[in-house]
């Protein structure tokens, strides 16, 4: 019985050692978004705004440029190909790795038709990239309708 144990343990001890990995390193964590509102939802071309507001979150606290010139949000339209891009800034303070949410609120100018008809309607879609180049995943905004 006691050599039956043995061989038993040592059995397990292989196991146990052959399934030991070496830990793969920890990547850096992507932003998470979430769509709060869209505002109004419907719209007269060339007259009003939508008020978009957006909720982050960061591990590390690396959301925002202080270069104006690095684009970090994308918004897309989904009557256009391609997105527009904004600058955000800073929203934590520079060398300290916090986690860190909150909201963004962000303002799309006068939308218009594309088309020749009297209404259409646009969905968004967002995502936001932290200073380490991780994007969020995209998330969509509900329809807002556009008006002549």
């Amino acid at each position: 019985m006691m050599k039956y144990l043995s061989y038993s343990a040592f059995a397990i001890l292989i196991v146990f050692n052959s399934c030991n990995k070496e830990a793969e390193p920890v990547e850096a964590e992507a932003p998470i978004i979430a769509v709060l509102s869209i505002n109004p939802d419907t719209v007269v071309q060339f007259t009003d705004s939508v008020i978009l507001q957006i909720r982050y979150e960061d591990m590390n606290g690396d959301l925002g440029s202080p270069d104006p010139d690095i684009n970090d949000l994308e918004i897309k339209d989904s009557r256009l190909s391609g997105p527009d891009t904004y600058h955000i800034q800073p929203l934590a303070p520079a060398g300290y790795s916090l986690f860190i949410n909150g909201t963004l609120r962000i303002k799309l100018n006068t939308l218009f038709l594309l088309g020749n008809g009297n209404s259409e309607t646009a969905v968004f879609k967002v995502k936001l990239k932290d200073q380490a180049g991780n994007w969020s995943k995209e998330v969509s905004t509900d329809p807002v309708v556009i008006i002549r």
